[in-house]
């Protein structure tokens, strides 16, 4: 048996992977394929897919990395309705961006709890519950963490076994990273006396606007057990519907970032799905 054999062999299969790597388009589809975090990793392990600074040609494209190129592409055919909720921010990178997109594809999910009183409701990340304290009853929080709200117009329905009760909420709030790794054994964003600093802590330059009380909550139906509410970043607006009917506007002046969250203080319990059927009664 020859063994130069195998290794000539092995080269012509290396190069010709590497041949098909220096092809954008290749490289494009393959990006169809992967997470936005598996993008980044082949652009740190793969020399031809690697940073647009490199001196080989087949690093870079157009000044990007080849994998960032691909991650431009794949917004370049967005549809306009995704390109309109997902504007680029000046500097931003093209990975950083496939991600929202990526997650502006897929359902919404609460990717972070917040808090001892709040879990997942069988196992699913589209559903949460309050979960009831030994002692008094502590706020906890369910967060969209994951799916950034930037821009355009956001459907969202919250749906809960039994009627809505005080002690649920449900709303936007500015993404807050890590926060559901502090430990923390009770948080609701209302009580700034106990996290106002570390709330302004994670101020960003992607945080806008103000807002105000809605109008319209005296013909909320307690007994319900669907509510609809639409993010509107283009008016600064969001607004709570019920049965079909929109009820109001619960703030205004919003601009930014946002994303959904629940809130539980004692027993409840929420799921979340995107988009709002106006036919639900």
């Amino acid at each position: 048996m020859d063994p130069t054999g195998g290794a000539a062999e092995r080269q012509h299969v290396a190069t010709a992977v590497e041949s098909a790597l220096a092809n954008i388009d290749i490289v494009s589809l393959i990006a169809t394929f992967l997470e936005a975090k598996d993008l980044c990793q082949v652009k740190a392990t793969c020399k031809s897919l690697g940073s647009a600074s490199d001196d080989s040609h087949e690093a870079s494209l157009n000044g990007l990395s080849m994998a960032e190129e691909a991650a431009k592409r794949i917004h370049e055919d967005a549809s306009d309705e995704e390109k309109a909720m997902l504007p680029r921010y000046d500097g931003e990178n093209w990975i950083e961006l496939y991600h929202h997109l990526l997650m502006l594809r897929t359902r919404l999910t609460f990717d972070q709890l917040v808090g001892s009183g709040v879990e997942y409701h069988g196992g699913d990340k589209r559903a949460v519950q309050g979960r009831k304290p030994n002692g008094p009853p502590r706020s906890s929080q369910a967060l969209c963490g994951n799916h950034i709200m930037r821009a355009g117009k956001h459907w969202a329905t919250f749906t809960s076994s039994s009627s809505f009760e005080d002690f649920q909420t449900v709303g936007v709030i500015r993404p807050l990273p890590g926060w559901e790794k502090r430990g923390l054994e009770w948080f609701s964003p209302v009580y700034h006396n106990k996290f106002h600093q570390d709330l302004q802590r994670e101020r960003t330059n992607r945080w806008e606007g103000d807002y105000a009380n809605w109008e319209g909550r005296d013909d909320f139906d307690r007994d319900c057990t669907t509510l609809g509410m639409l993010l509107d970043l283009g008016n600064g607006t969001l607004s709570v519907y019920q049965s079909g009917r929109r009820l109001g506007t619960l703030n205004d002046g919003l601009a930014g970032e946002y994303c959904w969250i629940a809130g539980f203080l004692g027993g409840g319990d929420f799921s979340i799905q995107r988009g709002y059927n106006v036919n639900i009664v």
